[in-house]
């Protein structure tokens, strides 16, 4: 996880928590686990996901990675 939260911007627009209206957030990856990868323990080819964290209230908005190819 980043060690400072800062303000992102995805797709043009900078976030802002639904929350509490907070615009610093801490940034992590994710993996998006799916039932029939874990099934068979090929989780590692799941997609990953950007988790920005609200440095305020702590809640977390989930975006599908911007590298990864839905």
């Amino acid at each position: 996880m980043d060690k400072e939260a800062s303000m992102v911007q995805r797709a043009g627009y900078w976030l802002k928590c639904p929350v509490c209206g907070g615009d610093k957030f801490w940034h992590r990856e994710a993996q998006l686990n799916t039932r029939m990868m874990t099934l068979f323990e090929l989780d590692w080819l799941n997609p990953r996901g950007d988790c920005y964290i609200c440095e305020t209230c702590l809640h977390i908005l989930w975006f599908y990675s911007e590298d990864e190819q839905p």
